[in-house]
């Protein structure tokens, strides 16, 4: 009943929205905005402006380097600047997390490009961000957790260990297009031999294009698998809507299909991806764009399931903070 009435309080307040959006439009542009205008054409200029030596964070290779402990430490003024509108619309530090700023590249004369790391309890996030010279936020993606790391799954015997591997590169293939590529693999490790043997491999990879307005564009995906995936044998449903879900992750913002993707995939979830839906969705799409989630639920009102409304029932049910979160993203 209180998500029923979660929904309509939500269509009513977007109704109203939409009748008075024309007049709204401005404040809700400059909003987003993640530095005020710097009277400086230098491509780095607004960097400098906060006080940032980025010089050294400069990728100079086809590829993005993967975070490390030589990424720089963003203060809490550089935090705000910088992540508003990545994170959250109006970010705010918190006392349990921390922000580095990775790497910056050139796109054009008008665009660069910011690589970011997001540390909080063990987790890692890696976000990459457009901006335009002077330091407003075009565009942004979720680029996946923990670009290389590997654990421990099983020991099938006394001198076999069976370990994951996960991997993630983002590489130039042209100054405004890359290729954002996850490498999944499970080897077995022969403790007496040091010799390692990939049984199960999974890559998934998609090609992007930054166009000269320093909009993210998906122009291409692929992925594929070969072996035998161990991790959970009679569970490869549920690593497969898994691996959906944390494809979708990592569309850019403004992708203007990826609500649609996000509301099918809801309808294939079943009891045991449920959580990991719910997870996923409020924390790397609702969060950042709150206003673009509640207007498509608004406007698909009449003829989709309305799946996307279950993440936003269950955060503004039980989490007080979210609640806060929504009622803010709702127009008045």
């Amino acid at each position: 009943m209180k998500h029923i009435l979660l929904i309509i309080t939500v269509i009513l307040i977007l109704n109203v929205s939409c009748r008075g959006k024309g007049s709204s439009s401005a404040s809700s542009d400059s909003r987003h905005d993640s530095i005020v205008a710097i009277d400086d054409n230098r491509s780095f200029e607004f960097l400098k402006k906060l006080g940032i030596e980025y010089e050294s964070l400069i990728a100079k290779d086809d590829s993005l380097p993967a975070p490390s402990d030589r990424d720089f430490l963003l203060t809490t003024h550089e935090q705000c600047s910088l992540l508003r509108g990545i994170i959250t619309p109006d970010f705010a530090p918190s006392d349990t997390a921390s922000a580095y700023l990775v790497a910056v590249r050139q796109i054009n004369d008008n665009v660069i490009l910011c690589q970011y790391k997001y540390l909080f309890s063990d987790a890692e996030d890696v976000y990459i961000a457009t901006y335009d010279t002077d330091g407003h936020l075009i565009d942004a993606m979720f680029a996946g957790n923990d670009w290389d790391k590997s654990d421990l799954l099983d020991n099938p015997s006394d001198s076999t260990e069976l370990i994951c591997a996960e991997h993630t590169l983002i590489y130039f293939i042209a100054d405004h297009e890359f290729t954002y590529n996850y490498e999944y693999k499970e080897i077995e490790h022969n403790i007496n031999t040091d010799k390692d043997i990939t049984t199960y491999s999974q890559m998934a990879s998609m090609t992007c294009n930054i166009n000269p307005n320093g909009k993210i564009d998906i122009t291409m995906e692929d992925g594929s698998e070969d072996g035998a995936f161990r991790l959970c044998s009679d569970c490869k449903k549920e690593w497969k809507l898994m691996n959906d879900m944390l494809s979708l992750t990592r569309y850019p913002y403004s992708d203007n299909k990826v609500l649609d993707r996000w509301n099918d995939l809801g309808n294939r979830v079943d009891a045991a991806s449920y959580e990991s839906f719910v997870y996923h969705f409020f924390k790397y799409v609702f969060l950042p764009q709150p206003e673009k989630v509640l207007k498509w639920v608004y406007d698909n009102r009449d003829y989709k399931s309305m799946t996307l409304t279950r993440p936003l029932g269950f955060y503004y049910t039980y989490t007080p903070q979210s609640r806060k979160i929504i009622d803010e993203a709702s127009p008045t």
